[in-house]
Order: C-alpha cells, then sequence, then structure tokens
C-alpha cells in the first residue's frame, strides 16, 4: 500500500473520533512534547538567572523589544505576541525598569498607550542574555537534532500555525 495514503487515512481517523482515548503514539507525541517544552523552559531559564541574573519571560520581553524596530513597542503589542496578560507584563516591564533596561514612554501615535523602550543598558544586558540563550538552546535541543530533524519539525510547527514570524531568537 502506498504510505502517503495509509498516511492520510490515519489522519482521517484521528479526526473522524477526535474524543477517543490516545493511542500509544499520539501519547508518546503529547507527553514527549509537554515533557521536552518543560524541561527546556526550566533549564533555559535557570541557565539565564545564574550568569544574567534575569528570568525566561523577562529575557522573551527584553528580546521582543530589542528586536521591534527603533527598540520601541506598544507594551499590547508585546503581550499579544508573547500571550501573557497585561497585568504580568506590567509586573515583568516594571522589573525591566527598575534595572535600567527598559523605559516606558507614552505611545507617539495613541497618547492611551504606553511603549517599552530599550536603553543602552538593556541592549547591553540583551545581548549577554541572548548568548547564554543560543548556547544553551543549540546544547540542549537544537544540537541533538539532525538537519533533517529541524526541517521536518519546523515544517510541523508550520503546520500547526505556530511558527513565529521573527526568525531572531
Amino acid at each position: 500500500m502506498d504510505s502517503k495514503a495509509d498516511s492520510e487515512r490515519q489522519t482521517t481517523a484521528r479526526a473522524s473520533s477526535p474524543s477517543r482515548p490516545l493511542d500509544p503514539v499520539e501519547l508518546a507525541v503529547w507527553l514527549g512534547f509537554l515533557s521536552t517544552h518543560l524541561k527546556l523552559l526550566r533549564t533555559l531559564d535557570q541557565e539565564l538567572v545564574d550568569t544574567e541574573h534575569i528570568s525566561m519571560s523577562s529575557f522573551e520581553v527584553l528580546l521582543t523589544v530589542a528586536e521591534s524596530p527603533g527598540g520601541r513597542i506598544r507594551m499590547k503589542d508585546i503581550a499579544a505576541s508573547l500571550l501573557i496578560s497585561r497585568s504580568g507584563l506590567t509586573r515583568i516591564v516594571d522589573e525591566l525598569e527598575r534595572r535600567g533596561f527598559v523605559k516606558r514612554e507614552k505611545c507617539e501615535t495613541d497618547a492611551r498607550g504606553s511603549d517599552a523602550v530599550l536603553t543602552p543598558e538593556g541592549r547591553k544586558a540583551y545581548r549577554r542574555a541572548n548568548k547564554v540563550h543560543l548556547v544553551n538552546l543549540r546544547r540542549e535541543f537544537l544540537g541533538k537534532l539532525t538537519d533533517e530533524q529541524l526541517k521536518t519539525l519546523s515544517e510541523i510547527w508550520e503546520t500547526l500555525g505556530f511558527a513565529r514570524l521573527s526568525s531572531e531568537c
């Protein structure tokens, strides 16, 4: 039999009975995804805290601001892109502001909103933290996969609609 046809039949069978229990492969995929995500985030967070005294969530905000045009972005856009609440974002930005990494300014196009703006010290902190992040991301995850596996995983994320538009990390 054609393996593509088999695959399509299996996909159709899964879609036709979505509430059925997970089969062993589906369960392994799901638990593997959850376990990998949790362990990787814990490891990356701990390395950032140990070396740069910045949490993963703070690094993600710093990265978002640093990679925005002019190092400036609306607070609501950060929250939306990182899928965090505005109050959660406010707590993170408060800490980054206390450390001198960002400052808040009124939005130039909408006086009701505010922008997070990267400071020169924030740019330095971002560069240091990004180096730590990339080294550990490659050591703990990307470097363990072949080029073919990376390509396949990238295609899977795209199929699922989870591909991120930014090429920076």
